[in-house]
């Protein structure tokens, strides 16, 4: 069995030590770097306002709640993957309130693997989500760089008379000469013309 590269820290939230335990056993692969136990929903929510989980297994019905209604505020918040474990005679009724939202259902009593796949799967979204949204953060700076160095562009084609190719070139050697980015050049001329005007 191939262990991920990225390990993963695990919340269960259950008010059965015994489900509790029996989650553990499961997730203790190697694959979890942490794994935490809180036995009810307002010492969960109060864990969560401490510290990020990848992953946050829900055992319902809890002793102070219900258990959906926070399955649902943690995904509303954050991007934390969420499993709501539930008896045969409630599991249908809570996937049809939580499903659409990225939470996963699993029928109670669950095996071993069906509890260590659902986590598995979790993370893997999880993982391959971040990663998205690591590469649109990238491009979206990197589009923010773009417009502020041709701002910068036209600030010195305006006040300098400079073309558009020695306004290019004019940045790139003050980058260089510097060892800056060419956005901080950029945002340097930008800032002593306005200062000027």
């Amino acid at each position: 069995m191939a262990k991920t590269s990225k390990q993963h820290d695990v919340l269960v939230v259950s008010s059965y030590e015994k489900f509790s335990a029996s989650v553990v056993r499961a997730l203790s692969d190697g694959r979890y770097r942490d794994i935490e136990v809180r036995k009810s929903a307002s010492l969960a929510r109060r864990e969560l306002v401490e510290r990020s989980y990848d992953l946050v297994m829900i055992n319902i019905p809890l002793s102070d709640e219900s258990g959906v209604e926070l399955a649902m505020d943690i995904v509303s918040q954050n991007t934390t993957g969420v499993i709501v474990t539930a008896s045969s005679e409630i599991s249908e009724d809570v996937a049809e309130k939580v499903t659409d939202f990225g939470i996963i259902v699993i029928t109670k009593p669950a095996t071993v693997k069906a509890v260590s796949r659902s986590a598995r799967l979790m993370c893997a979204i999880l993982d391959r989500l971040k990663s998205t949204q690591k590469k649109v953060l990238t491009l979206e700076e990197k589009m923010e760089e773009i417009r502020i160095v041709n701002r910068a562009k036209w600030k010195l084609i305006d006040e300098k008379g400079f073309d558009e190719e020695e306004a290019h070139k004019y940045i790139g050697k003050l980058a260089m000469d510097k060892c800056v980015t060419r956005r901080e050049i950029a945002e340097e001329i930008l800032d002593k013309y306005t200062k000027l005007g």
